[in-house]
């Protein structure tokens, strides 16, 4: 055994099991502690490593239980009770292991025992450097030469705090690893989370060397503003954007905290967000409300684009909601009716479908209706221009799955239109809403009533 070795033997093994060892500590203490050559032990510590050598490896051992046992000393005390030795009692560590670690220091760490340790080995205290070869952070700095110079060295694995098991040993996480996952740092309030999370950053960004995390982007999300000032003292190098939300988007930025911060408001353009965000932002519902988001949407951006083919299908739809408006529903009256018809024109019109086309055959704003003659016939045929037989409209919105097909409403009874019965706009000061009615059900064949729906569909 080595001189160090020795040197920190603790104890003796006095049973060996496939499952368990049992270690019997020297005796001359009147505690679990070892005064080894480097420091003071305390080898009782249930998590704590044991190591024991096995002819060229370690067996790593865990500690999971103790216990005393006290010989009879014969001194009495005053009253007669029996007096305990503590210095003379035996005491004994339960260990279940773990590992294998090779005597060379480049060796790695392996689980599983291969080597059982013999009757009588002695079991030593561990040691950092052993501890950081068990959990593979041995190495937790690698120099990289840039420029032929060898002296710049970056990260490997960061200290994130330190071991309540172990004394005064520094934990440590790779660094890919850490920040490549998910990681949750959990804690009763004011236990000092934020604290924490602010100080592993900080240790990370704070090498002052050429390899100062080159090329490293975090994001933070501070919902109580306590890490603006956290990292407001990084070296000169590493730059910062501070984005406030503010009720005004249009409000001036704050004022920087020093030159590498650029502080600015957050704008999240509305086209920025996919199909599946917006229905998260509007809590839209399954069966009724994502489909017609999905269409709305697809709409929307089809009316953004400025090329021959949609303005064509722009008109189409607004002479379609304008047939629709006009025709009316149970309810509106006439006046409704106007208003909603100048509003879609005057927001979605263009220089050939536009308010003209009222004006032109004398609509009655004040009363909505057309006077005596032939105005509304003139109206009904000249909106019948912009009318296509079939139309297709195929959804440009961002992540639109599926493509929408819009029929022209013919003259003939709406039943026949079996894919669309409705379409309607309401156009207001709100933002413009699309409303399709359910679609009719297809009867089973040799089922007299409707198809049920078994299970949940996905809405196309």
């Amino acid at each position: 055994m080595a001189t160090d070795d020795t040197r920190r033997a603790i104890g003796k093994v006095i049973s060996v099991a496939a499952d368990r060892f049992v270690v019997e500590l020297h005796r001359g203490s009147d505690n679990f502690t070892v005064v080894g050559f480097d420091d003071v032990h305390y080898v009782a510590a249930l998590g704590s490593f044991v190591v024991i050598p096995s002819q060229t490896e370690y067996v790593v051992a865990e500690v999971i239980g103790l216990w005393e046992k006290d010989p009879t000393s014969g001194r009495l005390s005053g009253d007669g009770a029996t007096i305990l030795d503590k210095a003379g009692s035996s005491k004994f560590l339960e260990l279940v292991p773990v590992g294998m670690l090779p005597l060379p220091h480049d060796g790695g760490f392996r689980f599983g025992v291969s080597t059982f340790p013999s009757l009588y080995a002695d079991a030593l205290y561990v040691l950092d450097a052993e501890l950081d070869r068990i959990f593979e952070v041995a190495d937790w700095q690698e120099r990289v030469p840039p420029d032929g110079d060898s002296t710049q060295t970056r990260y490997k694995a960061l200290s994130i705090g330190t071991s309540v098991v172990f004394k005064g040993y520094d934990v440590k996480a790779k660094v890919d690893e850490f920040f490549g996952g998910h990681l949750a740092v959990l804690g009763n309030t004011g236990s000092g989370k934020s604290c924490t999370v602010a100080t592993i950053l900080q240790s990370l960004f704070e090498k002052r060397d050429e390899m100062a995390a080159r090329g490293a982007t975090f994001l933070l999300f501070d919902v109580n503003g306590e890490y603006r000032v956290a990292f407001s003292k990084l070296p000169a190098p590493i730059k910062r954007s501070y984005l406030a939300l503010r009720p005004d988007p249009g409000a001036a930025p704050s004022t920087p905290l020093d030159v590498n911060e650029r502080p600015s408001v957050f704008r999240l353009p509305h086209w920025f967000m996919s199909v599946e965000e917006w229905e998260l932002l509007l809590r839209a519902s399954e069966r009724t409300q994502q489909p017609v988001l999905r269409t709305a949407l697809g709409l929307t951006s089809l009316f953004a684009d400025v090329t021959p083919q949609t303005e064509s299908l722009r008109r189409h739809i607004l002479a379609m909601c304008l047939k629709e408006v006009f025709g009316g529903v149970s309810g509106d009256s006439p006046v409704s009716k106007a208003h909603r018809m100048v509003a879609l024109l005057d927001r979605f019109g263009d220089q050939k479908l536009n308010k003209t086309l009222l004006t032109k055959h004398g609509f009655n704003l004040q009363y909505g209706n057309f006077p005596a003659g032939n105005g509304t016939a003139a109206f009904l045929d000249e909106l019948k221009t912009f009318i296509q037989d079939n139309v297709a409209i195929f959804g440009n919105a961002v992540n639109l799955p599926t493509t929408l097909r819009v029929r022209a409403v013919s003259p003939r009874p709406k039943s026949d239109d079996a894919q669309i019965r409705e379409l309607w706009f309401k156009a207001a000061d709100d933002p413009t809403e699309l409303l399709l009615p359910p679609q009719p059900q297809t009867p089973r064949p040799g089922v007299g009533g409707p198809a049920k729906s078994r299970g949940k569909t996905n809405p196309r």
